[in-house]
């Protein structure tokens, strides 16, 4: 008879050079995944919460442009041309319905970004989505490049779709991560003897 010989599967050498392979039992692969999930859990936090103030800044000038002279704050800092000095001075039309809508996005984007129940004189408030929230967020640059204002003018009304955009990115950005843990959990092997 033959000499029996031992087989060994195809081991992957990994580019770092290890060569181990690490075998965790059912309670380090838990362990594992808790750490994950704990680690993913603040970084969510910390996400929302860098959210939070960046819709409480451009919330607040919003505000302190609703009690100015509604001229576009962004004329302070990139003075507009000669042939543009006539349409700069002059508001948008519509400047404190336009600035309500803005502000009323951001209260929106906030709730989206903490979804927490809201109870106020019984009534629960619950946000949009941001389909909705988008087309809300749209109408202020559109009104200014219908009514032909200065580029200074649209870019200070697309700071709305822009904070939408961005809030948008990072909740895509963190339902992705949590499926990401979920998917992880799902992975567990079993290893008798690790």
């Amino acid at each position: 008879m033959q000499a029996l010989r031992k087989r060994v599967p195809f081991a992957f050498k990994s580019e770092d050079g290890q060569e181990d392979q690490v075998v965790l039992d059912e309670q380090e692969q838990a362990q594992l995944v808790e750490e994950i999930k704990d680690h993913n859990a603040a970084s969510n936090e910390h996400n929302r919460i860098a959210l939070q103030v960046m819709l409480a800044l451009s919330a607040l000038l919003h505000f302190i442009y609703w009690f100015s002279d509604r001229r576009s704050p962004l004329l302070a800092v990139f003075p507009p041309s000669p042939h543009d000095q006539a349409s700069a001075n002059a508001p948008v039309p519509f400047s404190g319905v336009l600035t309500y809508i803005a502000i009323l996005t951001h209260i929106n984007l906030s709730l989206l970004v903490h979804p927490r129940h809201v109870v106020i004189a019984g009534w629960a408030i619950r946000p949009i989505g941001f389909t909705e929230t988008f087309v809300w967020s749209a109408i202020c640059p559109v009104v200014t490049i219908y009514t032909g204002k200065a580029w200074q003018t649209t870019a200070w009304w697309c700071i709305s779709a822009i904070m939408t955009s961005v809030v948008y990115i990072v909740h895509m950005w963190i339902q992705k991560t949590d499926k990401d843990v979920t998917e992880l959990e799902d992975l567990r092997y079993r290893a008798p003897g690790a």
